[in-house]
């Protein structure tokens, strides 16, 4: 028995089937089954019940799943405390939401390239809710989300928080008195589609001053609607520090709105039972480079 065929059990069980750990894994799915296959001949026992068209564990399987997870992180452990970092190898299928895609996500490549040279990166740029599922389906080893998140099958670590304020183009000439949310409703409203993170937010904080939000204009990513705002299109709630130029340069102007919209925290996500020393390597990366300010 071998800890890689342990780490390629758990693996299987995480995305459910032999050929999506195979292309995890970046092995041949002949490597995977044979790998099972010697690690259920030196135990002598059979893991996986083959007569289910989805990979499926068999009593003796599941009974191995926890001592498996503790020799693995353990191994893992000892790995990252210990050994040199270059060595790591294999794939990190990764998620990030459009905001980090466009702000701070080539530093962490970059960093990536340079301290895990032996390591290859398959990027997801979606939505929150889309990458959250595939984070739990296994599909995803880590995404870059906006949280918070308290699941007991998900662990997240804080990215930051980014402050989104009301912006239009200076060429709407909006007064810079305090504006109510039935005040701004007046204008064209410029939005994200409602799987964002921010629609749901959006639309309370319409509904709780009893005036109605319907955006003229709704899309999936937020530098799409920043430079829809920034053609005088309407109003649109964006990311304070990602518009500091527009808004030094006089293009973009912060609108006193009353309430005010809290900051919005990043989090890296991944399954709690992960062992995969990758997947950890790259969350603390991400950590020690994001751009979004320090956790409150």
């Amino acid at each position: 028995m071998e800890i890689r065929h342990l780490e390629t059990l758990l693996r299987i069980v995480e995305t459910g089937s032999f050929a999506a750990a195979a292309e995890a894994l970046c092995a041949t799915q002949s490597t995977i089954s044979a790998r099972i296959r010697e690690l259920e001949r030196s135990l002598g026992v059979e893991l996986f019940d083959r007569s289910q068209h989805r990979a499926r564990l068999t009593p003796k399987g599941q009974e191995l799943l926890a001592p498996a997870r503790e020799i693995v992180a353990l191994a893992a452990r000892v790995r990252h405390q210990i050994g040199d970092e270059q060595a790591l190898t294999g794939v990190v299928r990764m998620g990030v939401v459009g905001l980090v895609a466009i702000t701070w996500l080539p530093r962490l490549m970059t960093a990536i390239r340079t301290q895990y040279p032996g390591v290859s990166v398959m990027l997801d740029i979606a939505l929150t809710a889309s990458l959250v599922d595939k984070v739990r389906d296994g599909d995803l080893d880590l995404a870059m989300v906006t949280g918070p998140f308290n699941e007991a099958a998900l662990s997240s670590l804080s990215l930051g928080y980014d402050e989104f304020v009301w912006m239009a183009a200076s060429t709407l000439r909006i007064p810079t008195t305090p504006l109510t949310p039935p005040e701004l409703a007046r204008w064209p409203v410029l939005g994200l589609s409602t799987q964002s993170h921010h629609y749901p937010v959006i639309e309370r904080w319409f509904r709780d001053a009893d005036a109605d939000y319907r955006p003229v204009i709704s899309c999936n990513n937020v530098r799409v609607l920043g430079e829809l705002t920034l053609a005088g299109l309407g109003v649109s709630l964006l990311p304070k520090g990602s518009y500091s130029t527009e808004i030094a340069a006089g293009r973009l102007c912060v609108l006193n709105t009353q309430p005010q919209i809290g900051p919005v925290e990043f989090v890296a996500l991944h399954r709690s039972n992960t062992v995969n020393p990758l997947t950890i390597a790259v969350a603390a990366l991400a950590i020690d480079l994001s751009e979004f300010a320090p956790p409150l």
